[in-house]
C-alpha cells in the first residue's frame, strides 16, 4: 500500500470522527443522533471500499504490464486490505462512542 493510500484511509477515519464530533454537537435526541453518525460511517466505510477496490486494481494493473512480481502483488494486495480493515475498525469504533446508552450518561 502506497503512502498516499495510507494517507488517504487515515484522513478518511480522521473525517468521520470530525462529522460525528459535529453531529453530537446537534440537538438532536440520542437515538436519531447515533442514527445519523451510523448513516455517516457507512459513507465512510464505502468510501475506504472504493479505495481498496482502486488500490487492488491500481497493482492487477502493474501486475498484468509485469511491473510486479506475484509475491510483490500478494504483499500490496495483503497490505491495502489490512489498512482499510483497520481503519473500518477505527470507524466503528468512533461511532460506537456516540451510542444513545452512553450519550445518555
Amino acid at each position: 500500500m502506497t503512502t498516499q493510500n495510507r494517507f488517504d484511509a487515515d484522513l478518511t477515519v480522521r473525517s468521520f470522527a470530525y462529522v460525528a464530533k459535529q453531529l453530537a454537537q446537534g440537538a438532536a435526541a440520542p437515538s436519531a443522533l447515533y442514527e445519523q453518525i451510523l448513516a455517516e460511517a457507512e459513507k465512510h466505510r464505502a468510501a475506504l471500499r472504493l479505495m481498496r477496490r482502486d488500490m487492488v486494481e491500481k497493482v492487477e494493473t502493474a501486475l498484468r504490464s509485469r511491473t510486479l512480481t506475484r509475491g510483490e502483488f500478494q504483499r500490496l494486495c495483503d497490505a491495502a486490505v489490512q489498512k482499510i480493515e483497520l481503519a473500518q475498525q477505527s470507524i466503528t469504533r468512533i461511532a460506537m462512542q456516540y451510542a444513545p446508552q452512553r450519550l445518555a450518561a
